[in-house]
């Protein structure tokens, strides 16, 4: 049975990372944000990860053939259903209750789209890193797919000043969108706590991973996943611990980080320790307290001591 790993989290906690190495093993195939192939890829047709249109892209072309054929479903109408069923605050209904046939059909859209990137790709594993906890709690219910949730977390306000920076798309040609740090924290809350709730459903198929943490062992916590779903970690992009040789991927969304190529040192970037105003920090920290002693955060943390210009490669900005 195919495996699918689905990736809850709140924006910048680091799973473009995840979704970049992950996919230089020869088992495992990352789409990005795959909910995002309808309304980004094939209604916006912006790029796939290997450089052309999503609609013009010989793998998602394939890969929709063998999941629909002719009976291919229109994209606005797919985004339309999105919109009405996988909203975050009905993660609790859909883990609980009977589903509309709405939730049934866009369920069924999703399972068919999924086993033909492994037919197409021959992948043992699908990587999705959509991030919404409605859809996780959906994959939880599935019976065709064996769906392990992994759920990231990274610090609250290392998340705020990643929302807070201008930043250049380089698919679109526009910045990207900021968020206050209340804002920002206040969905890290939300987020985070719904992807808790969606948890107990993966029973022995969930793992919590801090971006922190990943970071400080790349090699180390990836190869732990993999081998946690039973998926061979032999022949990886790794060249030493935290190394990695990336090549172009097939990734229909995410953060232009899915664009990086070429050998990459992943390290933490920190740079919000520095730069971060003082009263950005404290909002962070004041709403985002509760959560973040629970996974282990500082309530107050220390300015990094390094000089900002030393600071690693950006691959942290989702």
């Amino acid at each position: 049975m195919l495996k699918v790993l689905y990736v809850a989290a709140w924006g910048r906690s680091g799973t473009t990372i995840v979704d970049n190495v992950l996919n230089g093993y020869p088992r495992a195939f990352s789409a990005g944000e795959l909910r995002y192939l309808w309304r980004r890829g094939l209604v916006a047709k912006q790029s796939c990860g290997c450089g052309v249109p999503v609609p013009e892209c010989p793998l998602w072309r394939d890969v929709l053939k063998v999941a629909f054929g002719a009976a291919r479903p229109v994209p606005r109408e797919v985004v339309a259903l999105q919109t009405s069923v996988t909203r975050a605050r009905r993660t609790p209904a859909l883990l609980r209750r009977a589903w509309s046939d709405e939730t049934v059909r866009y369920a069924d859209l999703m399972s068919r789209l999924y086993r033909a990137i492994g037919e197409v790709t021959g992948a043992t594993v699908v990587v999705d890193s959509s991030k919404l906890p409605s859809e996780a709690a959906i994959l939880a219910r599935r019976t065709d797919l064996e769906t392990y949730l992994l759920h990231m977390v990274r610090d609250a306000r290392g998340v705020a000043y990643s929302w807070s920076r201008q930043k250049l798309h380089p698919d679109r040609g526009t910045l990207m969108a900021r968020h206050r740090p209340a804002k920002s924290t206040v969905n890290w809350l939300v987020w985070n706590g719904l992807a808790e709730l969606v948890a107990p459903r993966y029973e022995g198929r969930y793992r919590r991973l801090r971006y922190e943490d990943l970071v400080a062992d790349p090699r180390g916590q990836i190869e732990s996943l993999l081998e946690f779903m039973g998926v061979p970690t032999g022949d990886g992009p790794f060249l030493d611990q935290r190394t990695v040789r990336l090549t172009p991927n097939h990734t229909v969304s995410g953060n232009p980080g899915r664009f990086n190529v070429g050998d990459i040192e992943i390290r933490d970037d920190d740079r919000w320790r520095i730069e971060q105003p003082s009263g950005e920090r404290l909002t962070a920290s004041a709403l985002g307290m509760p959560m973040a002693i629970r996974y282990g955060y500082p309530v107050w943390p220390l300015r990094a001591r390094r000089s900002v210009e030393s600071a690693p490669h950006d691959l942290t900005q989702r």
